[in-house]
């Protein structure tokens, strides 16, 4: 007798039931001897996607008692998120009353049966409900549900993960993992049913497709007396996301794309002036990348050493030998470091890679994107930063930690097999408790900026403000609608001016965006009737960003004659294999012998040449007063 009492009171201190953040699958410790297993555990738990969000769990837990000795007296739950709500606690016999304590954290529910079930071969079985309003986010014409993997995937010897969610949805556009697992229409509902997770979540995503409206200012100052220009970087087109920009005032004086897939807006401010640039943009977000946006490939710059990024380190050098695949990094940095933000965003500075490993229970997203990047670049792997916002309904779970309007950070790296910048986020799978945000991405995601070439550069926005102007800059909120987009692009041909004079028979050919949607594979052609043309660039342009306008020079000379005639331009222009634009400009040509000296360095000689005749001449004029 007393040998049992021992045993039952082991027991009442040690099974107890742990449950990985947003309270899925749980993990008991059994008791049991060195030699005989005492328990046999069986769980299967359903989650229920109702129509407001929430989600109803129900763990339905089997232990049979391998042992004539052993019995479960005691139970108990540790759910990582405190919204957990109608809690209820039952079995065979009806309900059994359940101690649920709440902290800043986390939710414990405890359970002391009222009865006993002792003898080998017996069975106890008993169900624990609740609502967890944190499995699921319903947003837009998007539902995804994230359930984290199970903490110890050998508790257990038999489990099933069923996920019911409402037929409105339609079947799940992406399914982690995408094996084992069977699908079914149950009434007004999708069924999928998972036998074998081998200790790994569960993530689906119903939709394919977001849309995200977007208001964001850059204050931009100038305290020098001289004039300057100014660069920001507008939210850009990327394998996974389309802009469409509605207003951009006042326009910028130039705009361009780098070598990461930036828009960088250059801005004119005269000396001591400030300026505020107001933007709006509807920005669609896609699960499978768009064929039209074309990537840019790596560069030499995406396996150097940055600040923030010493991959020269010893220790960093020391780790990249033993995790040398995007996966392994990923797991190590997930496991390594502890999601910590600081209590004053005054404390919060970026520490870089080798820092946060000094310091791994105190980083933010930037640490965790920053180690990441920094082993892959040791190992030759390309990779970068990107910063941008992302939408989440959990700040606990899904933190937002850098300063500027609450923004967030991911690495990308560069994935051989698809030819794809991929994006991960291993914070929030650190602080969801395992959901995977490696082999498969959201729609939550918005790239304001891209980091490779430069750790820090460009800013996002969000980022552009001034002592007097530090409000909040960038306002996020869903769209309904993605516009149709068209091009629409304008052509002038004007006289190209020198600083001298006009030069015969030269031209300035100016395409002008006049859409807020970027066009790729933009080509033109130019013709005239008795004139022959020459353009002194390439006919093809990679893209053509929203406002932008791109001034290709042209010479025209005369093939039938001595003399200059007037002539007419034919300009045609094609997006794709699709013309979208046939105008007519009026020129006068320049004589045949002149197509000899059209060539930019020949011209650029010339007017040296010039320059410097003028100066001689002046020099000899002054001279020739003093006489």
């Amino acid at each position: 007798m007393n040998k049992l009492l021992r045993q039952f009171v082991y027991l009442l201190l040690s099974f107890i039931i742990l449950v990985s953040p947003l309270a899925t699958i749980v993990q008991p410790v059994a008791a049991q001897t060195e030699t005989t297993k005492a328990f046999e555990n069986s769980l299967t738990t359903t989650y229920t996607v109702q129509a407001n969000g929430d989600t109803l769990v129900q763990h339905n837990f089997s232990i049979k008692n391998l042992t004539p000795t052993y019995y479960v007296s005691r139970h108990g739950l540790r759910i990582s998120s405190p919204n957990i709500k109608s809690v209820k606690v039952s079995d065979r016999s009806g309900e059994i009353p359940a101690e649920v304590t709440q902290t800043d954290n986390q939710t414990n529910i405890g359970i002391t049966f009222p009865n006993e079930v002792v003898g080998e071969g017996k069975i106890r079985q008993f169900t624990i409900t609740y609502l967890n309003p944190d499995l699921a986010q319903i947003h837009g014409r998007v539902l995804e549900v994230a359930i984290p993997r199970q903490a110890d995937p050998t508790a257990y010897d038999h489990t099933t993960v069923i996920l019911n969610t409402p037929l409105s949805y339609g079947s799940p556009s992406r399914v982690t993992p995408n094996s084992n697992y069977s699908a079914t229409f149950k009434g007004n509902q999708v069924q999928l049913t998972f036998s074998d997770l081998n200790g790994s979540g569960v993530w689906a995503i119903f939709g394919t497709e977001q849309v995200f409206d977007l208001k964001f200012r850059y204050f931009l100052e100038n305290n020098d007396s001289q004039p300057v220009l100014m660069q920001v970087a507008l939210p850009p087109d990327t394998a996974f996301q389309r802009l469409n920009y509605t207003q951009l005032d006042p326009k910028p004086k130039e705009i361009e794309l780098d070598e990461d897939g930036n828009w960088l807006a250059t801005f004119y401010l005269g000396g001591n002036t400030a300026q505020t640039v107001t933007a709006s943009a509807t920005a669609l977000l896609t699960l499978e990348p768009n064929n039209l946006v074309p990537i840019p490939s790596p560069q030499p710059f995406h396996t150097q050493a940055q600040p923030f990024w010493d991959i020269n380190n010893s220790t960093l050098q020391a780790l990249a030998k033993e995790y040398t695949t995007p996966q392994s990094i990923y797991d190590y940095v997930v496991n390594t470091l502890e999601y910590s933000l600081p209590e004053s965003t005054d404390q919060l500075q970026r520490k870089g890679a080798v820092q946060a490993l000094s310091a791994s229970a105190q980083t933010a997203c930037q640490e965790f994107s920053d180690l990441f990047i920094a082993l892959a670049r040791a190992n030759h792997i390309p990779s970068r930063l990107v910063t941008g916002y992302a939408y989440t309904e959990n700040s606990d779970l899904r933190p937002l930690s850098l300063v500027e309007d609450v923004l967030h950070a991911w690495p990308e790296y560069w994935q051989v097999e698809k030819n794809i910048w991929q994006p991960i986020d291993p914070t929030w799978e650190n602080t969801t408790g395992g959901v995977d945000y490696f082999n498969q991405f959201d729609l939550n995601h918005i790239v304001l900026a891209i980091n490779g070439k430069s750790s820090s550069l460009p800013y996002p926005a969000g980022s552009y403000k001034t002592a007097e102007n530090s409000e909040k800059t960038l306002e996020v909120t869903f769209g309904t609608v993605f516009p149709v987009q068209r091009p629409d692009i304008t052509v002038v041909v004007e006289p190209h001016q020198t600083a001298v004079s006009q030069l015969p028979g030269f031209y300035d050919l100016k395409l002008e965006n006049i859409t807020g949607a970027a066009w790729y594979d933009v080509s033109f052609d130019v013709t005239a009737g008795g004139s022959q043309v020459r353009v002194f660039s390439s006919t093809q342009l990679k893209a053509l960003l929203p406002y932008q306008t791109v001034t290709i020079p042209l010479f025209v000379y005369n093939t039938q004659g001595t003399w200059p005639t007037k002539d007419q331009l034919t300009i045609t222009v094609k997006v794709g294999q699709d013309q979208v634009l046939s105008t007519d400009a009026e020129i006068t040509n320049a004589p045949y012998f002149t197509q000899y000296l059209a060539h930019p360095y020949t011209l650029a000689s010339l007017g040296a040449l010039f320059v410097l005749l003028a100066l001689g001449t002046g020099s000899l004029l002054v001279l020739r007063r003093k006489r």
